[in-house]
């Protein structure tokens, strides 16, 4: 990515700040999954290093960051993207599918990144970053009960995140392809003109970003810190929901089926998915993942004590499709492994239904 020459070392460096800013705001939320922090920080730690970069070439000529820059660059909009993709997720953390798309696609990259041409480097990255503006565009279109990781209260705020993620990375393709003309057309006036332009777009965005984007993140950081909104509380509807629903985990087992989602709870319970991630959000203080999970990962303890299969074999029974993901959840919630809880005897069993009976007082 050949920015550098997009923008005056203060406007990069402005971004720079303002990433680095964002990222620790973002990180330090405990609402948001522990894989979106994280894709979320590195992300927002690459943008703030490739402008560093920009500004550093800019001002002190340091070429030798130039061939550095592509590399990094080429990873930023996937982070940003996988951070979207664990909100969307079930398990807060993006499919093997997605994680292993994306790992061969970058190493295509690299491997292109090294095909020797003067601006074979700049057609890489405007070729990866406009595709991700196509695949972040396709995430902005989905409803709220898409993002089963985001609180309903929350979900404006994601949006807004997301939709400025969009205009931030298709800015970026934008002023690439102004560079490689500008580098095609051996200094023509005209779009050394477009070039000026764009300069400014990145100015305005940037500002758009200091003035909307952090006063959000500072928000929503506030409320939950001082506790000055008042909290909202559960209806007696959201009860009635949650009996039904508990029901249904108990009785029909549902939580077995591994493609259980929200949509799908909501039809079940013939009411809009919305209200079923309301209801849990209010009531249990946890985001439908957890909760179906608590079900799973009982379920799982009981086979571990009372059965002698292997503990795969009870994990896919459970519901659970990755043994990562089963391994983590039943470590939340029982402290041990499925392994060790096996041979624990002592262990109070009880922890793991306590908090699921709250609906039901």
């Amino acid at each position: 990515m050949r920015t550098a020459t997009l923008t005056t070392v203060p406007t990069s460096w402005l971004l720079s700040i303002l990433a680095v800013f964002i990222a620790a705001a973002v990180v330090s939320k405990p609402q948001l999954p522990s894989a979106a922090r994280v894709f979320f920080g590195l992300g927002l730690g690459l943008i703030a290093v490739v402008a560093c970069f920009v500004g550093l070439r800019s001002e002190y000529g340091i070429g030798v960051l130039g061939s550095l820059q592509p590399h990094l660059a080429i990873l930023m909009a996937p982070c940003l993207w996988l951070g979207f993709q664990s909100l969307a997720s079930p398990t807060g953390t993006p499919s093997r599918q997605k994680l292993m798309l994306v790992s061969v696609g970058l190493l295509a990259l690299e491997l292109a990144l090294f095909v020797p041409s003067a601006w074979s480097a700049d057609v890489v990255v405007i070729t990866e970053n406009a595709v991700f503006v196509v695949l972040l565009a396709a995430m902005l279109r989905q409803p709220q009960d898409a993002f089963v990781q985001v609180a309903p209260h929350r979900f404006r705020t994601t949006r807004i995140a997301l939709l400025f993620a969009l205009l931030f990375m298709a800015l970026i393709v934008a002023a690439d392809i102004t560079i490689l003309l500008a580098m095609l057309s051996a200094g023509n006036a005209g779009v050394i003109h477009l070039l000026t332009g764009a300069s400014g777009v990145v100015v305005v965005i940037v500002m758009l970003c200091a003035l909307i984007g952090v006063p959000l993140f500072l928000g929503a950081q506030s409320h939950s810190i001082s506790g000055e909104a008042p909290e909202q509380q559960p209806s007696e509807e959201d009860h009635e929901l949650l009996r039904r629903l508990d029901h249904l985990m108990r009785d029909n087992q549902i939580f077995t089926d591994p493609d259980l989602t929200l949509a799908r709870l909501g039809r079940r319970l013939h009411c809009p998915a919305r209200s079923v991630s309301k209801a849990i959000n209010l009531i249990h203080k946890e985001n439908v993942s957890r909760y179906i999970n608590r079900f799973r990962v009982s379920y799982a303890a009981l086979l571990l004590k009372t059965t002698d299969r292997p503990v795969t074999d009870i994990m896919l029974e459970s519901g659970f499709q990755s043994k990562s993901s089963f391994n983590t959840e039943f470590r939340r919630l029982t402290g041990q492994t499925p392994s060790t809880y096996r041979q624990h005897d002592g262990f109070d069993d009880n922890v793991l239904n306590r908090d699921l009976k709250r609906s039901d007082s």
